[in-house]
């Protein structure tokens, strides 16, 4: 490449290097993430969760070992939902709404509810 890649051109690479399951090429992705300064922690998760993908799991460990020297976080993911003109916000694992134990209960007997009915989880 006459330039070097900047993050859109890395997450392009590696958006195409998970749908076509292309783990050989992302080793050079890997490499250029330790040559250079990206921030965004949306590449090194997407290039940890393709190794994981593909059972790869000293690879997810050194994508994270990078991420951790390089001082690089995900942000937990986050949901708002709206109940009579109020916002509400939920973080992934987060249990500082009043109302979290109701919630996850909730979402406990919906969950068994669905796989009751014969829905397969086919994530991760």
């Amino acid at each position: 490449m006459p330039m070097s890649p900047d993050v859109q051109i890395i997450g392009a690479l590696l958006s195409a290097c998970n749908t076509y399951g292309n783990v050989g090429f992302t080793q050079e992705i890997l490499k250029s993430l330790q040559n250079f300064e990206f921030q965004d922690s949306g590449i090194y998760v997407l290039l940890s969760n393709l190794y994981a993908s593909n059972k790869k799991w000293a690879d997810v460990r050194n994508v994270r070992r990078l991420m951790k020297q390089k001082g690089i976080s995900k942000a937990p993911g986050s949901s708002i939902i709206r109940v009579d003109g109020k916002s509400h916000e939920f973080l992934v694992g987060d249990s500082n709404h009043p109302q979290s134990e109701d919630i996850y209960v909730l979402l406990d007997i919906l969950a068994n509810q669905i796989y009751s009915e014969g829905h397969i989880n086919t994530l991760c």
